[in-house]
């Protein structure tokens, strides 16, 4: 990713609009997938193609309640999180920010947790160990980890590398190359939430990076702004909340 400044820039937190009649689910519309998991838009085209036209509508999602959602605002101008259920939008420059009427994501997985089972996390968690360390917490706790659910922390995080989109970039995308534009924050701590969806292998590419379990999200602790987690770990004492099954 290009980094532009540090820093998460300019941001904006939006409510629930009225429903759109452009929301299109992008994965497979058969799959009765638990907690009523839905993908917009494909991970592995925003990377492979630059494919940050609009998926849906964030009227329109947020018309189907979902508790917890991640994704990419279209044309590359910002990250857009669910968590506990309200809309946070980050843009990663003033003139990319839309109107809560009409903006849209060219990406976005989100679900609905009817309800939460909480637990601390009783020690750090390194960056590598965070996915099979969901996987194992889910079942312990009777979440399947063969099919996608939402997670969400509230705690303590870091190391930390995170970025907003701010721009398209010009020139060619693939493996390897630059997704878009960014403005990349790191640090060691930080505090705040984490909101984030675990999926099988099936929809690798889809809602996630390829080759990975989980997608997630920074939320600030005023709930104002929001990050894309590139890398990041948690920190013991930090609460998990996995659906209850």
């Amino acid at each position: 990713m290009m980094k532009l400044t540090c820093g998460i820039a300019i941001l904006c937190l939006l409510s629930a609009p009225a429903l759109s009649q452009h929301a299109q689910p992008a994965g497979d519309a058969s799959a009765a997938w638990p907690y009523n998991f839905q993908t917009f838009g494909m991970f592995r085209k925003m990377l492979l193609e630059g494919d940050f036209t609009p998926k849906v509508q964030f009227n329109a999602a947020m018309m189907q309640r979902p508790t917890t959602g991640v994704g990419a605002v279209s044309g590359a101008r910002g990250e857009v999180t669910i968590y506990d259920g309200k809309l946070v939008v980050s843009y990663g420059k003033p003139e990319g920010r839309g109107e809560p009427s009409s903006d849209s994501a060219s990406l976005l997985a989100m679900a609905t947790a009817k309800g939460w089972q909480s637990m601390m996390v009783e020690r750090d968690v390194a960056h590598d160990e965070i996915e099979p360390y969901l996987a194992a917490a889910a079942k312990q706790h009777g979440v399947n980890p063969e099919q996608p659910f939402p997670f969400q922390l509230r705690g303590t995080f870091g190391p930390y590398v995170m970025h907003v989109n701010a721009a398209p970039i010009d020139g060619p995308h693939g493996m390897g190359l630059p997704m878009a534009v960014t403005v990349v924050s790191e640090g060691e701590r930080i505090e705040g939430g984490v909101a984030g969806v675990h999926v099988p292998s099936e929809l690798m590419g889809v809602a996630t990076h390829g080759g990975e379990h989980t997608h997630s999200h920074y939320v600030s602790p005023d709930g104002a702004s929001t990050a894309h987690l590139d890398r990041w770990a948690i920190k013991a004492g930090t609460i998990l909340m996995l659906p209850k099954p």
